[in-house]
């Protein structure tokens, strides 16, 4: 069985850093959670304030491989970060991960989370041995649908009926899921 790394790992691709959040990244982490039509299929509510956000980072620095672990996703040219993204809900025993992720709209449509996805799939299945990754999406969101398809992602299910609660209103998803050996 691997076992999990103690210190947040980073990865590298051709065009971007997959590092560990910092300090200094609160304001682009706001410019991600504090957008309304970004956020649209996220199971939270954008952050109204600063300090959400701040109370955010301190999770988002956090390293706990057994649960979760978070990214930010970088540029490599510019050292900007166009996104995030993790792996939560690892159930070790059953050797299983929910994928997720977030682009600032200024970068989506590039191929950026295609690319970090893929390096943070290596990841679970060679150093982690999850066997399967699933994501839950919600039906509207094409794009997101389009990228799990992209990785080889195939749907499993769907549309699990009032699966996420966010400000008080139900939320159907789609579930898709990637067993190791799947992927593109």
């Amino acid at each position: 069985m691997a076992r999990p790394l103690k210190k947040h790992p980073s990865f590298v691709t051709d065009r971007l850093r997959l590092r560990p959040f910092r300090a200094k990244d609160l304001e682009v982490l706001h410019a991600l959670y504090s957008d309304t039509d970004n956020l649209r299929y996220w199971p939270v509510l954008p952050y109204a304030h600063l300090g959400q956000t701040r109370r955010a980072l301190r999770w988002h620095i956090t390293y706990r491989p057994r649960h979760y672990a978070i990214w930010a996703v970088e540029e490599k040219r510019s050292r900007r970060v166009v996104g995030m993204i993790n792996y939560n809900r690892r159930d070790v025993r059953e050797k299983r991960a929910e994928l997720g992720w977030l682009t600032l709209p200024a970068f989506q449509g590039k191929g950026f989370m295609t690319e970090a996805a893929r390096a943070l799939l290596r990841h679970l299945f060679d150093d982690l041995d999850v066997h399967k990754v699933e994501a839950q999406i919600q039906p509207q969101n094409k794009p997101s649908i389009a990228l799990a398809r992209r990785l080889g992602f195939r749907k499993e299910g769907g549309p699990m009926r009032d699966r996420w609660l966010v400000g008080g209103q139900w939320r159907s998803v789609m579930l898709y899921g990637l067993i190791a050996g799947e992927e593109r």
